[in-house]
């Protein structure tokens, strides 16, 4: 039993009892008319942190997190994303996949699979081994409408936060991204895309306005990136999918400045994914997906 999340549940509801809360819980807001999860209403947060408060004694959580998703033009949200703490380390894991397509099978792809990435990187601590052990499996499956040897499936992007570690992990295929903010304001980029527009940077070529559209790595095949990056040097961190930066980048606009602005993971998560469905009203806006943690330094 959740402890903590019954509390929070009782203190936000007006005492009524919850159902059976075992492991990680995940408040969120209603959804809205597009079948988003909206940002859970500061007065309901604000409970949560005082029942947490109440059990602090028995749990200690370095970091906040939310996470903000819109549909934008698309049909389906076919982004995802899966929170999961392996309760017997405390290790936590935070997982954010781009179902590549759009369609009511690509968005349970996405789904599913986030679930299973952030599960198993919680439980090993390697985000990599996650996202190999993803890729046998989905090669594996036969319930998909795709060939898994030669059509691309997901993007995806991992992070493994341990309290015994001075170290955050992060694992991606595809154009997902993860940037980091240090405590003193500067962002950085963590994540090289796996697409062509990347590769021509490569040769030192100037890519095209649509390169960055062909990718070169996803869930069912290509390159797996990794990279470390010091608990102690990172304020916040921001996973996205490319709906989520790129209408961003394309108007010139610094998407990891935009995490030194904010005043929480909510506040930064809201601002980076309202900017980028703004800035693609001129066209059919993609899915866009941003979850933030922020890094409670001991």
């Amino acid at each position: 039993m959740n402890n903590v999340a019954r509390q929070a549940w009782m203190s936000i509801t007006g005492g009524s009892r919850p159902p059976l809360l075992r492991g990680p819980v995940v408040f969120t807001g209603a959804t809205n008319q597009a079948g988003d999860l909206t940002p859970l209403p500061e007065l309901s947060a604000e409970a949560i942190q005082r029942a947490a408060g109440l059990l602090s004694g028995t749990v200690t959580i370095g970091f906040t997190v939310s996470a903000v998703q819109q549909r934008g033009g698309r049909n389906y949200q076919c982004d995802a994303y899966a929170i999961k703490r392996n309760k017997n380390t405390g290790r936590w894991a935070f997982a954010v996949l781009d179902g590549i397509g759009d369609a009511p099978q690509v968005r349970h792809f996405a789904r599913r699979f986030a679930s299973l990435i952030a599960r198993q990187a919680a439980h090993h601590g390697s985000p990599v081994r996650a996202l190999a052990a993803a890729r046998v499996q989905a090669r594996n499956e036969l319930r998909w409408d795709f060939d898994p040897r030669t059509d691309a499936s997901a993007v995806a992007v991992v992070a493994v936060a341990d309290h015994r570690s001075p170290l955050i992990h992060v694992a991606w295929c595809g154009d997902a991204r993860a940037y980091r903010l240090a405590p003193i304001g500067i962002s950085q980029l963590l994540t090289d895309d796996h697409n062509y527009a990347q590769g021509l940077r490569g040769r030192g070529h100037t890519p095209g306005p649509y390169d960055r559209n062909s990718i070169t790595s996803c869930l069912m095949h290509g390159d797996i990136g990794t990279v470390t990056t010091e608990r102690a040097h990172t304020r916040r961190l921001l996973l996205c999918t490319n709906g989520a930066y790129a209408p961003l980048e394309e108007r010139g606009q610094d998407v990891g400045g935009m995490l030194d602005l904010a005043d929480d993971a909510k506040d930064a998560a809201v601002l980076v994914v309202g900017g980028a469905i703004a800035a693609s009203e001129d066209e059919s806006a993609d899915n866009a997906t941003a979850l933030v943690v922020d890094i409670v330094q001991a």
